[in-house]
């Protein structure tokens, strides 16, 4: 897939509204979809299982994206990387391998328990916890979880709502910023493992300056499979970099 370059900003004025920390220099933020979920693998009337792992092909990407980014930060100055992860077992197995060939310490690798797919908890499914999080993957340090330690829902209802998802969103993106002002270290980057879904709504929140746009499958910033999104935010505004980066991924499809 060819890289696309875009250039799309939004307005100081909107991302004071959306209450977002004020920034004192350049933040990079790496949006990187999961690999191949292994659910794309399962069997004819099997059940789609609630926080699936990758298939075969799905920790081949996840390796070869470690491998990349490994590559792009090993002249990089370790404390101004923070990985985070989505909660979902899908997202840790995609960081996996960058977060090892790295040597990253618990404090720049976390998970941050409201980076979740849309729809993947409510009442009826809170998700794994923290302590599950910490005894499955020791090398992430859990963040943002719930006051019971399972996934970040705040609604009402059996399963996350577009308004639920959006205002979360928000809250993300805001966790996002004072991170990376609280690091005292810039430039900064950020990688963060995430879904489709949240990443156009993340970078819907950023480009665009709102979450109101935000609709759940129609798509706007779509993202491969392993694949990284840059969003270069400078005071005042964000804007795309590199957008659907895949490069890493072209030997495995040519096998």
């Amino acid at each position: 897939m060819r890289t696309v370059r875009r250039r799309t900003s939004c307005s100081r004025q909107s991302l004071q509204s959306s209450r977002f920390p004020l920034l004192l220099a350049h933040v990079r933020l790496l949006l990187v979809r999961h690999a191949q979920s292994a659910n794309k693998c399962r069997l004819p009337g099997q059940v789609a299982e609630a926080d699936p792992g990758l298939t075969d092909y799905g920790l081949q990407q996840a390796n070869a994206l470690g491998h990349r980014l490994a590559k792009d930060f090993r002249s990089t100055k370790v404390s101004r990387v923070i990985f985070v992860s989505s909660p979902m077992r899908r997202c840790l197995l995609t960081m996996q391998p960058a977060v090892s060939l790295l040597q990253l310490t618990p404090e720049n690798v976390l998970c941050h328990g409201g980076s979740y797919e849309f729809g993947c908890a409510g009442k009826a499914f809170v998700g794994s916890t923290a302590e599950e999080i910490s005894t499955e993957y020791p090398e992430f340090k859990p963040v943002g979880f719930a006051p019971d330690n399972a996934w970040d829902y705040q609604g009402n209802t059996e399963k996350e709502t577009e308004q639920e998802c959006r205002a979360r969103g928000v809250r993300l993106v805001e966790w996002l910023f004072a991170t990376a002002a609280a690091s005292g270290e810039f430039p900064h980057t950020i990688v963060l493992a995430t879904h489709q879904t949240i990443n156009d709504l993340i970078c819907s929140i950023l480009v665009d300056g709102s979450a109101e746009r935000w609709r759940y499958g129609e798509i706007r910033y779509r993202l491969q499979t392993a694949g990284i999104t840059e969003v270069l935010a400078d005071p005042g505004k964000s804007r795309l970099g590199v957008q659907n980066d895949g490069t890493h991924l072209f030997a495995l499809k040519n096998k």
